[in-house]
């Protein structure tokens, strides 16, 4: 049975819904309708729907939930480069916690982030207030103390004389999951915390990646019961959240960008430093760079 509906008076014929079928499920060229390929697996994307400038397709088990049209007033590269240039990692907070309706707002943009496969599996968790924060901020001090790791030794000091460095006394914290099993979930994880980072960067929180909670809770279960871990899931990241208790005013200086030539068109690399030495398709240009987009959950808060 076709999971497909197309609806032969609107549909334009012009093989975009094919074109963009990431799994390659349907089938159809410009002057035919398009077809569904048998034995094929639908990802329930939704791009051959969304694509469609008829509205002539409609997919048999995709959410029943609108779908708004792509906004067309849109912030331009020069304002997207600068929001992502002058975010900063903010430690220190005001003491008001993010509302409810802004939380929503993050964690509905969040949702949006790709996954691997369409798969969107992740769960998310909010400590709304300080308290919440704090108590699990303890439990990432007990982590320390139990596990004696070099790197959180000083946080416990400076636990005693009365400074979070584990949760940077947040007010709001939210934590993603994913389960244990799903082979992109800490990919689909980092893609998701950011997409939510820069979400409450263009509403002028302040946001920081918790990094030590994120590397106790792999395995302190203490830690996983006061954030009520699904059962099956690991905590894959978390951010602190809050609004910035000081404004930054300059940009600071990077390390130079690390990069190596573009591929040559043919035969792999020129310079004989792909990292699996694979020969790439005529006519693929592949700009290999070191450590721009990967996302280091270290023992260590950045």
């Amino acid at each position: 049975m076709s999971h497909f509906v197309v609806d032969r008076e609107r549909c334009a014929k012009d093989g975009q819904c094919a074109a963009v079928c990431a799994a390659g499920v349907l089938k159809g060229e410009k002057g035919s309708y398009p077809e569904e390929i048998p034995g094929t697996v639908c990802f329930q994307c939704g791009h051959c729907v969304a694509v469609c400038p008829t509205e002539a397709l409609s997919l048999q088990g995709l959410p029943l939930e609108p779908m708004p049209p792509v906004a067309r007033d849109l912030p331009t590269a020069m304002q997207i480069d600068g929001l992502m240039a002058s975010r900063r990692s903010v430690r220190e907070f005001k003491p008001e916690p993010v509302d409810r309706a802004t939380m929503d707002a993050l964690l509905e943009v969040a949702r949006r982030s790709p996954t691997a496969m369409n798969s969107q599996l992740l769960h998310w968790i909010v400590a709304p207030d300080a308290a919440k924060v704090r108590a699990i901020a303890a439990e990432v001090i007990n982590w320390a103390r139990e596990s004696q790791n070099a790197y959180a030794a000083p946080a416990i000091g400076l636990w005693e004389q009365g400074y979070d460095m584990m949760l940077r006394g947040a007010p709001t914290l939210v934590v993603v999951t994913a389960p244990a099993e799903h082979s992109f979930n800490r990919e689909d994880s980092a893609i998701a915390l950011t997409f939510l980072q820069l979400a409450a960067e263009a509403r002028g929180l302040g946001v920081c990646w918790a990094g030590f909670l994120t590397v106790a809770a792999a395995s302190y279960q203490p830690i996983q019961r006061a954030l009520h871990v699904p059962e099956g899931h690991v905590v894959c990241g978390g951010l602190m959240l809050g609004t910035p208790k000081y404004r930054y005013h300059r940009i600071p200086p990077r390390k130079p960008l690390s990069a190596d030539p573009a591929c040559s068109r043919e035969g792999g690399c020129a310079n004989n430093r792909c990292r699996n030495q694979m020969p790439h398709p005529p006519g693929w240009g592949i700009f290999a760079t070191t450590g721009l987009l990967s996302l280091r959950l270290e023992a260590i808060s950045r």
